[in-house]
C-alpha cells in the first residue's frame, strides 16, 4: 500500500527537473496518478499548484486539500470515492473529474461558484431518485455536465433539474434508463434547454433547434414544414451569394477595361496632330496652292455661266473652248458615212 509522505513528495520532485521546481509552492501542477495511494496527505506545501492529477489511486474519501486554494482543476476519477466532500476551499475550481467511483448524489459543491465542468459519469447517482440531482441547481456556472452511465430513472430531472440549471450547454445522459422514459428524448430536451450546444453524441446546431421547437408547438407535420422552411432559406442564400459574386466579377472586368483604354491622348498623338496643323497653313500672297489631280473617274466640272468645260493653264487662268476639237471630229465622221 503506497503512502503519499513528505519524503515520497520531494523524491518525486528532484526526480524531472524538467517538470518540476524543487520549492514546492513554485509548483503549478503536479502528477500523483496511479500511483496507488489510499489517502490524500502532506499537500500543504504546494499552495501554488493548480492541476492536480490523482486518479487510478485507490483513495476513499476526499481529504487534505485545504491549502490548495487556487486549484483550477482537479483530477479525482478512477478511484473509491463515496462521497463529495471537503471541497469548500477550492473558490477557483473550474473543472472537477469525478468519474468512475461509487458516489450515490451530488452535493457540497456549493461553494464552487466559478465551477464549469462537472464530470461524474459511472457512478451511482439517482439510485434514491431526483433527490441526488437538485443539487445541481445550486452551481450557477455549471456549463457541461457528464451524468452518463449511472441510475437516473425519474424524467423529472427534465422540468426539476436540467431546465433550471441557466448556462447548461453540454450534457451526457446516454447509459441511463431515463432517457427511455422521456418521449422522443432528444428533441424534447433541446427544445426545453434553450442554451444547449451538445447532446450526448453529437452536437446541437440551429437547425436541429429550430426542428425540435417547431415538434414541440405542432408535431410532425410542423416540423416537415419547418425542414422546408430552412430549405428554401438554404437555396435563397445561395442564389444571392451567387449572384453577389455574379456582380463582383462584372466590377472586376469593368475595372480592367477602364484600365485597358487610355482617357488622354499619348504625347506622341499630340505630336502628329501639331505636324498636321503645320501642313494645312494657309499660303502666304503671291503663291499659288497646289491641288492634287482629281481621280479618273471625276467629272469634269463646268463653269457656272458657260455649261462649258473650263481648262486650267500653267499660269492657273481657266480657258474656254476645250471641249470644241471634240465636237469637229464627230461632224467629219458624219460627211464620210
Amino acid at each position: 500500500m503506497a503512502v503519499l509522505t513528505q519524503q515520497a513528495l520531494k523524491d518525486l520532485l528532484k526526480s524531472n527537473r524538467n517538470l518540476y521546481y524543487t520549492t514546492a509552492e513554485l509548483n503549478d501542477k503536479l502528477f500523483l496518478h496511479y500511483k496507488g495511494y489510499v489517502r490524500i496527505e502532506n499537500l500543504e506545501p504546494f499552495t501554488g499548484l493548480k492541476v492536480l492529477y490523482l486518479e487510478g489511486n485507490g483513495l476513499s474519501k476526499i481529504e487534505g486539500l485545504d491549502t490548495l486554494v487556487g486549484l483550477r482543476c482537479l483530477y479525482l476519477q478512477e478511484n473509491c470515492i463515496e462521497k463529495i466532500e471537503n471541497l469548500d476551499k477550492l473558490t477557483e475550481l473550474d473543472s472537477l473529474n469525478l468519474s468512475d467511483n461509487v458516489i450515490t448524489k451530488i452535493e457540497n459543491l456549493g461553494a464552487l461558484t466559478k465551477l464549469n465542468t462537472l464530470q461524474i459519469k459511472r457512478n451511482k447517482v439517482g439510485m434514491n431518485g431526483i433527490e441526488d440531482l437538485r443539487h445541481l441547481v445550486d452551481l450557477p456556472n455549471l456549463g457541461v455536465l457528464d451524468l452518463s452511465d449511472n441510475k437516473i430513472e425519474d424524467p423529472e430531472i427534465l422540468p426539476e433539474v436540467l431546465e433550471k440549471m441557466p448556462c447548461l450547454s453540454v450534457l451526457y445522459l446516454q447509459g441511463n434508463p431515463v432517457i427511455k422514459k422521456i418521449p422522443n428524448y432528444r428533441k424534447t430536451l433541446i427544445s426545453r434547454i434553450a442554451g444547449l450546444k451538445y447532446l450526448d453524441d453529437r452536437p446541437v446546431f440551429e437547425e436541429d433547434r429550430r426542428c425540435a421547437l417547431a415538434f414541440a408547438r405542432g408535431g410532425l407535420e410542423a416540423e416537415r414544414e419547418e425542414k422546408k422552411a430552412i430549405q428554401k432559406e438554404k437555396e435563397d442564400k445561395d442564389r444571392r451569394n451567387h449572384e453577389a459574386f455574379q456582380e463582383m466579377l462584372h466590377k472586376a472586368r469593368q475595372s480592367q477595361a477602364g484600365v485597358d483604354t487610355p482617357q488622354d491622348p499619348s504625347p506622341v498623338h499630340e505630336a502628329a496632330s501639331d505636324d498636321e496643323e503645320d501642313v494645312h497653313t494657309e499660303p502666304e500672297h503671291g503663291e499659288v496652292e497646289v491641288q492634287p489631280y482629281p481621280e479618273a473617274s471625276a467629272e469634269i466640272p463646268e463653269t457656272a455661266e458657260t455649261g462649258k468645260t473650263a481648262e486650267t493653264t500653267e499660269t492657273g487662268e481657266e480657258t474656254e473652248g476645250a471641249t470644241e476639237p471634240a465636237i469637229n471630229q464627230v461632224d467629219e465622221l458624219d460627211q464620210l458615212d
